[in-house]
């Protein structure tokens, strides 16, 4: 919420032109109370433009008496404004305000803020390596949002309304405690695994104040919240599986982004990686299975970076998106037919199916564009999640792992293929048949396997553990050259004529390459 400045318009009337000061506005963008008074502290926007750095100070008494205020911007740089800025971002140097681009940069503990236009470039150290801390604090969200725990539907009392109607969904908000950053006795919405802020219209302040971290859906620190809560507890569960160092940075988030669209990504292009959430319709950060999705691409590019290329490979980091969200929600207790049931699936978008409709072949499709096909391979994805065999942690673990050797333009059916190679890997091939059994008919995805082609396949090199060694058991009847690198390909050692099972000491992950006598070649990976 924006006000006009007024009560300090008597100090600007020294200034050559009044409409400069008209044209300035302030944003809240905090509240603190001592015993004594009240501080409502606010950022500037000049015809629409954030101004850096600077604030404003207003005082009030415990009654709401107005006592006094301070401002940062000084009488040269209020009658310097430029007339027409074009932003984003609106920045004094010291001499003359400059148009400027701004960026935040994390290394470490160390906080830049680096601005830049055609000519120059600016680094801003906002110092707050040395004082920060984690703390937890209570806090509401919709988890994963407010329709589906409760096998509700969009419609009815169930609506938007524009984030008017409170009283009856913020009711269906659930209690969940915060992991966040303490920095010289502010609490700011950040931690190891994310850290929201402001970098894209709308300029939205980012909360402070813990009080509005625990009140309904209509304010802004609602959605700064959902994406804080949910993206933590996401990583939070990839470190369960092992996955720790995949996301190895606090993606950096802005709730309230995209001009109004009603759209969220994600943006690798920057030194710290980026999500964006749209405001249009029902606010994209409301919805779980919205953040979750999203976080499903940087999972993915962190894994496989810069492979997302070709239609079937786009397509599959959708399904993966949908699959990450289903999962997650399946976590908290919730099951759906649909992602994004209460962004989507209502009147401003139809969502996304997760189920397979018992028809569609991946031997006769035709892929037009790169959401036309996402149920085939995200309900395989989920059947094979729901196989009795299967734990839900192995599912999500052989899913992970696959990610690592996803190649750009690969196909669904070579990517189903790489989960049996993750399958493999991870429990010695134990889940091949629920694999082909999701991914097979009538979906088509993987052609079911002959009963030759099985007895080859059992016929390969495979990692075994005794509870003391590892071992390499190669096929009877065949000798093999095998050569064990580094993960960075230095060679740690080879063997020639090789047979029956090798015991293997090393105690560092490695690569095993295990070549045969009629020219097969197995690579496998002891993490």
């Amino acid at each position: 919420m924006k006000r006009i400045i007024s009560f300090a318009l008597a100090l600007y009337s020294i200034f050559s032109t009044a409409q400069t000061a008209i044209d300035l506005e302030l944003v809240p963008h905090s509240l603190r109370t001592s015993p004594h008074a009240t501080y409502v502290r606010s950022t500037y926007t000049y015809r629409n433009i954030p101004i850096l750095q600077h604030q404003h100070i207003a005082v009030r008494a415990s009654n709401g008496a107005f006592i006094r205020e301070r401002h940062s911007l000084t009488e040269q740089e209020i009658s310097s404004l430029p007339k027409q800025p074009n932003g984003p971002y609106l920045f004094f140097n010291g001499e003359q305000w400059h148009n400027v681009a701004a960026d935040t940069i994390l290394q470490n503990h160390e906080h830049y803020v680096v601005l830049s236009n055609d000519i120059n470039s600016w680094t801003l150290d906002l110092n707050v390596r040395s004082t920060a801390a984690d703390t937890s604090v209570a806090a509401r969200v919709f988890n994963p949002d407010p329709l589906t725990p409760n096998q509700f539907s969009y419609g009815g009392i169930y609506v938007d309304q524009n984030d008017q109607n409170g009283a009856v969904l913020d009711s269906l908000a659930v209690d969940v405690t915060l992991n966040v950053t303490s920095v010289n006795d502010t609490l700011r919405l950040e931690n190891d695994f994310v850290k929201i802020l402001d970098f894209d219209a709308p300029y939205t302040s980012i909360s402070t104040d813990p009080s509005e971290w625990t009140g309904g859906r209509t304010p802004p620190a609602f959605e700064q919240v959902m994406c804080m809560y949910h993206i933590t507890s996401q990583n939070e569960y990839l470190q369960h599986l092992g996955y720790d160092s995949l996301m190895s940075y606090a993606i950096h988030v802005d709730p309230q982004a995209l001009n109004g669209q009603d759209n969220s990504l994600f943006n690798w292009g920057f030194p710290t990686p980026r999500l964006y959430f749209g405001e249009g319709g029902v606010d994209d950060a409301e919805d779980a299975d919205v953040i979750i999705h999203e976080l499903g691409h940087a999972i993915s590019h962190a894994a496989a970076p810069n492979s997302n290329s070709g239609t079937q490979r786009a397509t599959y980091d959708e399904a993966l998106g949908d699959y990450f969200a289903e999962r997650y929600g399946r976590l908290q207790g919730v099951t759906s037919t649909r992602v994004f049931d209460w962004d989507g699936n209502n009147v401003f978008w139809s969502g996304r199916s997760l189920v397979h409709d018992g028809v569609k072949d991946y031997n006769t499709i035709f892929f037009s564009g790169i959401y036309q096909h996402t149920d085939l391979i995200v309900s395989a994805m989920l059947d094979f999640s729901n196989d009795a065999t299967v734990t839900d942690s192995v599912a999500d673990q052989i899913v992970l792992e696959s990610l690592y050797t996803i190649l750009p333009f690969d196909s669904f059916r070579a990517i189903a293929q790489e989960y049996l190679a993750a399958d493999s890997l991870i429990t010695g091939g134990m889940h091949q048949s629920a694999i082909y059994s999701a991914f097979g008919a009538p979906r088509n995805i993987l052609q079911q396997q002959s009963e030759q082609e099985y007895a080859r396949s059992l016929q390969r090199p495979e990692l075994r553990y005794d509870g003391e060694y590892n071992l390499l058991v190669l096929p009877k009847h065949q000798s093999y050259q095998v050569c064990a690198y580094t993960f960075n390909g230095q060679l740690l050692w080879q063997s020639e004529n090789v047979t029956g099972t090798m015991i293997l000491k090393q105690e560092i992950p490695f690569v095993l390459r295990a070549t045969s006598d009629l020219g097969d070649i197995t690579v496998l990976r002891k993490l």
